[in-house]
């Protein structure tokens, strides 16, 4: 009789979409701020840190003595047993190989947005939401720019994908995500605005093109492009 196969050990997962949150399998850990920091440095950049990077970008304000004091204070609190959050690499670290992050693959998926296929269903889920929204860091502020213009981007390439796959239904998801994420972005309102004549709903394709129109009168002192009106004129007579 063979023996029972063994239960997989739970993963250890972070994070960092819509808010930082460490798990081991189901269950939330709680980390310390100043860990919880270390780890999403690690996790944002993807590669081994030095050790003096590492502490100059976490405890800016600090000398560099006391900045490596907190360091080694901060990896202290955070070992455990069984699979390393962090793991040193010479005088540098990086995350622990075992540990999952949202993040990566929501960068993966960003990547890809635009390859031919069938999209991942749960991509739109991923790319709406943004990196650790409300943290303030300095070393964090430049990975949140990029990272909201790509995936704004790959939702509109989702979109598009959707679309061609006969899937209306998530190519209008992908799209709005865009437009709740960026309420100023014409491309993602003229996206919407695409789906909406697809559908044969021209009132909502003419409601999308006026609300937009609206907020960027207010907002900008602008007008919309020729290239969006261009979509809706037929159905206004001409008017602007």
């Amino acid at each position: 009789m063979s023996e029972p196969l063994a239960e997989s050990e739970p993963r250890t997962t972070i994070r960092l979409l819509d808010g930082f949150v460490l798990e081991h399998g189901p269950t939330p850990l709680h980390v310390i701020p100043g860990a919880r920091r270390l780890l999403a440095l690690l996790a944002v950049r993807q590669a081994p840190v030095s050790r003096a990077v590492v502490a100059a970008m976490l405890w800016p304000e600090a000398t560099a003595r006391r900045a490596a004091a907190c360091l080694r204070s901060t990896l202290w609190r955070l070992a455990q047993p069984g699979a390393p959050l962090v793991e040193p690499t010479e005088d540098a670290l990086r995350l622990g190989a075992a540990v999952d992050v949202d993040f990566h693959r929501a960068c993966r998926l960003a990547a890809t947005a635009a390859e031919a296929g069938t999209p991942d269903p749960e991509a739109v889920a991923l790319l709406k939401a943004d990196l650790l929204p409300g943290w303030s860091d300095q070393w964090l502020a430049a990975e949140q720019d990029w990272w909201h213009e790509a995936r704004l981007r790959a939702l509109e390439a989702l979109s598009t994908r959707f679309r061609s796959a006969g899937d209306r239904h998530r190519a209008h998801q992908a799209a709005l995500a865009a437009v709740q994420s960026d309420p100023l972005r014409e491309s993602a309102h003229r996206t919407l605005v695409e789906l909406h004549l697809d559908d044969g709903n021209p009132a909502q394709a003419v409601r999308q093109y006026r609300s937009y129109r609206s907020r960027l009168r207010a907002e900008l002192g602008l007008e919309p492009s020729p290239e969006i009106h261009r979509l809706v004129g037929p159905l206004l007579g001409g008017r602007a």
